[in-house]
């Protein structure tokens, strides 16, 4: 059986060796993340928590406490969209090999990020429709409320995702499979979660985390809210451009390891 040859596992399903070529560890590590995209995502994140929002609180007369922890929540999770966007579990600091993993940042702080995106909904949910008067701006209310119900849904599909990636990674360096086949199924299917977290949490990011500030950008257009169609089109295009070079650096990487297992049954057969 292909689980019993731990040879065979080994030859064949090793990504290809590293380049050890100097001038290669000399260059510092982009990730691809680092485009217009998130850059434009990003623009929209700091414009709205550090340029408006702090206005709009200072005109307050009375701010009510749990607006606190609503904002607690709500600035928490959108920074940790902005951080993990852009920096994930393979993206490396410094030069070549020896740059240093962001995977434990990553990993922790969209843990906390979660937490918190929880708790900011919570408290947003209830200051819209029963602290304050949401029939004063009844389209306000459902628009923000829409948002963070697709926060939710992304938080949890993607929570859920990632989860699913990590058993079926656990299952394969268990070899707990019993032939090729098997292992090629649960190779697709670990990418598919994989891919699936990766554009749930740019959708959150860009769609769930992104909605509030827009309203707040075509609320004092006249005949704001009828441009939303063409704001909701740009943000597709964000998120799409935003995830498509990390869906395709996951098909890349495979392509690559499969290309090393033809190429190795080939050798074989030809010994």
């Amino acid at each position: 059986m292909f689980a019993d040859n731990e040879n065979n596992h080994d030859e064949r399903f090793l990504p290809p060796p590293a380049n050890n070529n100097n001038d290669d560890n000399k260059k510092y590590n982009i990730p691809p993340t680092l485009n217009i995209s998130w850059f434009m995502a990003t623009t929209l994140c700091i414009w709205f928590l550090f340029i408006h929002a702090p206005f709009v609180l200072i005109a307050q007369q009375k701010i009510d406490p749990l607006l606190y922890i609503h904002l607690f929540g709500a600035y928490s999770i959108y920074l940790t969209c902005v951080h993990n966007t852009l920096l994930t579990p393979s993206t490396t600091f410094g030069c070549g090999e020896k740059g240093t993993t962001a995977r434990p940042f990553h990993i922790w702080i969209g843990r906390v990020g979660l937490i918190l995106g929880v708790i900011g909904f919570i408290t947003g949910f209830i200051l819209t429709w029963f602290v304050l008067e949401p029939l004063n701006d009844l389209g306000f209310s459902i628009g923000i409320s829409f948002g963070g119900i697709i926060q939710m849904i992304l938080q949890y599909n993607g929570y859920r995702a990632i989860k699913h990636f990590q058993n079926i990674k656990a299952q394969i360096e268990a070899s707990d499979y019993n032939n090729q086949e098997e292992l090629l199924a649960l190779q697709e299917e670990q990418d598919q979660h994989l891919s699936h977290h990766i554009l749930c949490m740019i959708n959150l990011f860009v769609f769930a985390c992104g909605v509030p500030a827009l309203i707040r950008v075509m609320a004092p257009i006249k005949g704001g809210f009828g441009w939303l169609p063409i704001f909701i089109g740009v943000l597709y295009v964000i998120a799409h451009y935003m995830s498509k070079p990390l869906v395709q650096k996951i098909k890349t990487k495979r392509d690559r390891e499969r290309g090393v297992v033809v190429v190795t049954e080939e050798s074989e057969l030809r010994s």
